[in-house]
């Protein structure tokens, strides 16, 4: 389901997304466990520091809302249910047309996630920004686009694989990122920050 608007004509949008996101630490080790699962594979790797989780995708966003974004939500953010952790435990092709995309997926959304996407989708829609709604949202972390279905390995024949050690990713942060569309593909920078916790201020 779509709410998103054809907003690229207009002038000096910018192209924003909610996200988790994963520390250096596990960062590094994400990108070590995608050599070692896919040594072979043809495909844009997605950069080490570019890993994350997109929570709500809200295209060619005008920066006037921006600022209202970030001074307004975090009063609509309840803390209850996090820090928590989220369960990696799978490897997913998703096909799309002549090439695929691979993520690292978990498939258990705790409910205080479902309650954040719920108070995130009212904000915008109250605030009038327009955003792309998940029939159902699937935590994953992105690791490669462009993938060509010759190079993919036996044990993503069937689309899906076991990790074989799966990972955690603690929750405790929502992030504001803006993303530049480049040849060699999407640069992310994040722009804001909200702790998800009793502490935050």
């Amino acid at each position: 389901m779509d709410f998103s608007t054809d907003l690229k004509k207009e002038e000096k949008k910018e192209r924003l997304f909610f996200a988790f996101w994963p520390d250096n630490h596990l960062q590094l080790l994400l990108s070590q466990l995608v050599d070692k699962l896919f040594p072979k594979i043809k495909a844009r790797a997605i950069p080490q520091d570019f890993l994350h989780v997109t929570v709500l995708f809200l295209g060619w966003t005008r920066p006037s809302i921006i600022e209202e974004i970030k001074a307004e939500l975090p009063f609509w953010l309840k803390p209850e249910g996090f820090p928590l952790s989220l369960e990696f435990n799978k490897a997913v092709l998703k096909k799309r047309g002549k090439e695929g995309i691979i993520w690292f997926e978990a498939p258990l959304v705790p409910s205080p996630i479902e309650e954040l996407l719920q108070v995130l989708t009212h904000f915008l829609t109250q605030k009038n920004v327009s955003f792309q709604a998940y029939d159902q949202f699937i935590p994953h972390i992105t690791i490669f686009r462009h993938v060509s279905y010759k190079s993919i390995p036996e044990s993503l024949a069937k689309q899906k694989m076991d990790l074989p050690s799966p990972f955690e990713l603690t929750v405790d942060t929502l992030y504001l990122v803006q993303s530049e569309l480049r040849p060699e593909g999407s640069s992310y920078k994040k722009i804001w920050a909200c702790k998800l916790s009793s502490n935050k201020s």
